[in-house]
């Protein structure tokens, strides 16, 4: 072998080397840009899902308020035995719909309301959020006030 095909030998090993390097380092930098795809889809979904069940919460909300604003002596001026079962749409500041509420299970007595207020989020209607409320008015011609309220986590969206 002339010393010029050894040194011919020589850059090819080099260049081999290299390029054995710079295959490695794709490698890699693939696995770790996939995985980290991978947790920002994964995240993406979370967050998605946190904001329709927060929508959902909104939404039963506004129905609570809706019975509390019905009952109001300046607002509705019902009395309880006037409130009945009821599904309304709940809009957010720019009047896209956003969830709706349902109120039912309502049981009065002559002071008191309960009730439960399911509230859905619009992309999403099966996911629910439901809220179980008591009202009593205490005085007549006064406001009603909140004697219990609660939110039934896990309760079947019926």
């Amino acid at each position: 072998m002339s010393g010029e095909e050894g040194m011919n030998n020589s850059k090819n090993n080099q260049a081999g080397g290299v390029m054995l390097l710079v295959l490695i380092i794709m490698i890699i930098f693939i696995v770790i840009a996939s995985a980290t795809l991978r947790y920002v889809i994964r995240q993406s979904h979370e967050t998605i899902d946190q904001e329709q069940e927060e929508q959902a919460f909104n939404a039963a909300d506004s129905g609570v308020s809706y019975v509390y604003w019905l009952l109001d002596p300046a607002g509705g001026q019902k009395v309880v035995t006037d409130i009945q079962a009821v599904t309304k749409t709940v809009y957010d500041d720019l009047d896209a719909a956003i969830g709706t509420f349902t109120i039912d299970d309502i049981v009065t007595d002559t002071n008191e309301i309960e009730f439960t207020s399911t509230g859905r989020d619009i992309a999403l209607p099966d996911r629910c959020q439901v809220i179980q409320v008591r009202l009593r008015q205490v005085e007549a011609n006064e406001r009603h006030v909140l004697t219990d309220w609660d939110n039934l986590v896990g309760y079947p969206c019926s």
